[in-house]
């Protein structure tokens, strides 16, 4: 499988070397040079990820093994603006959580692990966010926001709508798509000599004294014991 090849820009790439100094080596600047790739492109694709392989000298699967762990790097599956909602049980305590995401229902016509038919705005829960003293906790895109439901909430979806010409209306009639969080496949070019393509299969369980069927009472496979 092909990957479509782009590069940073000018400005990209001289923030980029501005960083070298601040860094013991390149391959611990992995995950800042990341989040350049996200500014500039808009999320994180195999193409951006094949940009921070070559920058920072490593192999694409360990990029790839980044972008898949930190679950905050935005990708091709998350919408234009990105809403995270903190489900974690200082936020969803009184209802908070379900408030929020109520109201970003109401307005944009989508729930958690939904995304819009234009590719706008999505939506997801998450885990904790800080600021567990002031819920429910809501971030969307690079910006944080404390006690985010009722008007200050309506208000702020209003002004994006706004923003992006759109208006409550706009999704009223039209349902979220689920997210598509598959991870892609590694292109061909980043198999190991000789390997070929391949269905992953899922081992049987492994046969552990504590999952082998065991024989009831001290006489266990015939045993007789004194």
């Amino acid at each position: 499988m092909a990957t479509a090849s782009k590069t940073l820009s000018a400005e990209g790439l001289r923030r980029f070397h501005d960083m070298v100094d601040d860094y013991p080596n390149k391959r611990s600047m992995l995950m800042m040079t990341l989040r350049l790739i996200e500014e500039e492109f808009g999320c994180i694709d195999d193409a951006g990820m094949k940009i921070a392989a070559d920058l920072c000298g490593v192999h694409a699967s360990h990029v790839l093994g980044m972008v898949t762990f930190y679950t905050h790097f935005k990708r091709p599956a998350h919408g234009k603006h990105r809403f995270m909602v903190c489900a974690t049980l200082m936020c969803a305590l009184d209802g908070n959580t379900d408030q929020a995401l109520k109201q970003i229902k109401d307005k944009i016509g989508i729930g958690p692990g939904e995304i819009t038919q234009d590719g706008v705005f999505s939506c997801e829960k998450v885990e904790c966010l800080a600021d567990c003293d002031k819920p429910p906790v809501v971030q969307k895109d690079f910006e944080h926001f404390c006690s985010m439901k009722g008007k200050s909430l309506d208000e702020y979806l209003d002004a994006l709508l706004k923003r992006e010409g759109k208006t409550p209306e706009t999704y009223r009639a039209t349902p979220g798509a689920p997210m598509d969080h598959r991870v892609p496949v590694m292109p061909s070019q980043y198999n190991f000599v000789g390997e070929v393509a391949r269905t992953t299969q899922v081992p049987p369980p492994l046969r552990t004294p504590l999952t082998a069927p065991v024989a009831d009472g001290p006489n266990m496979n015939g045993a007789k014991h004194g």
